[in-house]
């Protein structure tokens, strides 16, 4: 079987369910919920079990409202994997309950001042209680949690201080340093550091999406061996799906997909600014080209007039159609800006790699999304910044579509680091470590 030209890694031998230990996988984010953060801990819990580990999922029964449902995702799980979905003190009840009038600015006001480490801090002692409970239930070897929320790693930390059990904590996002994350005063800024420093103190290690964020852990931690970066990846399991078609039907149009969702200063307006001024200058017919964007995306949010009518929106879809969506389009947008773009790697980057399409990677030059990029030879960078650089690149990929029908990408080198079955095969080798560690120490 193949994905994009490289070679699937043979098959890992099924382990014997009696033999697996079992790990409690702290998540929030878990399906049906969707989006890129439920993506991380369900390839983690698909594959955990070919490595000897039997994933005990701890995730929420009621979440907050969140826009991305994709309940056929958990259709990926092995039988071997159990959900155990807690109750939570949603949000919208700290509102009603601080705020019986229901005035927006005091509801903007206890989200900014009140709810921290984040607004689901109503879910810590219910999944206290259950995370407890599953332990003496199924023999718990050892911990994983991932943020965000940052809440599911205070109720890893309490399991942990209570039990001993080993315990690894996952950043998918920075914390201190995320500008995400309201800190309105001083004395927050000193309770979200503390809490950050509790717990990459207290995990036994700490693994983190990309360098960057591992870089600014280890300011907490003079043992930098136990920050490890963990990437996410793809699933080649994913790119063996049946192709759907492109959303709008209209294939003879040179069409340009960007997944998931844009929001601060990561939008696409310079990008599509620059195709209009190549369609002003009469270097592209806006009947040949299309900008499609595969999420929940308004064509509001984009800060782009749109006088020709070249976008196009899906609205949010699942998983699998998103991924059926790129792999029909010509090239696939890219975007990060300079605000946190140095250090950030997007979820997407990595499918966008084993898709096989050209990546118009709009990222800083000088980041670890255009080092990636450049190392695998996935696709062109430009700086997010210059359009007098973008123009060109952007007519010369709408030059090789209009002369060969598609563009013919090169074939992308050293990808393979980023399957996702070997990024998972590293989390069970640290878990591993530690529970020979933890076997040691008992033995003392």
């Amino acid at each position: 079987m193949h994905y994009s030209g490289i070679t699937q890694r043979q098959e890992i031998p099924k382990k014997n369910p009696a033999d697996l230990n079992h790990l409690l996988m702290i998540a929030y984010f878990f399906p049906p919920v969707g989006g890129s953060g439920a993506l991380r801990p369900l390839k983690l819990a698909k594959y955990l079990p070919d490595f000897g580990w039997r994933p005990v999922v701890l995730t929420v029964r009621n979440p907050d409202w969140y826009y991305a449902r994709d309940p056929e995702l958990l259709e990926e799980l092995p039988d071997s994997v159990t959900i155990h979905r807690s109750f939570m003190l949603r949000a919208a009840w700290f509102y009603r309950l601080l705020n019986p009038l229901r005035n927006n600015r005091i509801d903007n006001w206890i989200r900014q001042w009140v709810l921290h480490p984040d607004p689901q801090i109503g879910w810590i002692p219910f999944g206290l209680a259950a995370g407890l409970r599953l332990v003496r239930k199924y023999n718990i070897r050892a911990i994983y949690s991932t943020s965000a929320p940052l809440s599911g790693h205070l109720i890893a930390a309490r399991i942990k201080q209570i039990t001993g059990i080993p315990w690894i904590a996952d950043f998918r996002d920075e914390w201190v340093e995320n500008p995400d994350i309201s800190q309105p005063s001083r004395l927050h800024r000193k309770f979200h550091y503390g809490l950050e420093k509790r717990i990459v103190q207290q995990a036994d290690h700490v693994i983190a999406a990309a360098p960057g964020f591992c870089r600014m852990l280890k300011k907490h931690c003079a043992d930098s061996c136990r920050i490890t970066p963990l990437t996410m990846g793809f699933d080649p399991e994913d790119f063996a799906q049946p192709l759907h078609a492109v959303a709008d039907g209209q294939p003879d149009r040179f069409t340009i997909a960007f997944a998931g969702i844009y929001y601060g200063s990561f939008r696409p307006t310079g990008f599509l600014d620059a195709i209009e001024t190549l369609i002003n200058d009469g270097e592209i017919d806006p009947g040949k080209i299309r900008v499609l964007f595969v999420g929940a995306n308004h064509p509001g949010e984009s800060g782009f007039a749109d006088r020709y009518g070249i976008c196009g929106y899906t609205g949010f879809v699942s998983h699998r159609r998103a991924l059926g969506i790129i792999r029909t389009c010509d090239a696939l947008l890219l975007l990060l800006s300079r605000e946190r773009g140095d250090y950030v790697i997007p979820s997407k980057t990595f499918e966008y790699m084993a898709s096989g399409k050209t990546i118009l990677a709009l990222v800083p030059e000088n980041g670890e999304v255009a080092s990636i990029i450049r190392r695998t030879g996935t696709g062109r960078v430009v700086d997010f910044e210059d359009r007098d650089a973008l123009k060109p690149v952007l007519l010369q990929l709408y030059e090789d579509w209009k002369n060969d029908g598609r563009i013919i990408p090169n074939p992308p080198r050293r990808i393979e680091k980023y399957n996702q079955k070997i990024i998972t095969g590293k989390l069970a080798e640290l878990l591993d470590n530690l529970l020979h560690r933890s076997v040691e120490i008992d033995d003392l």
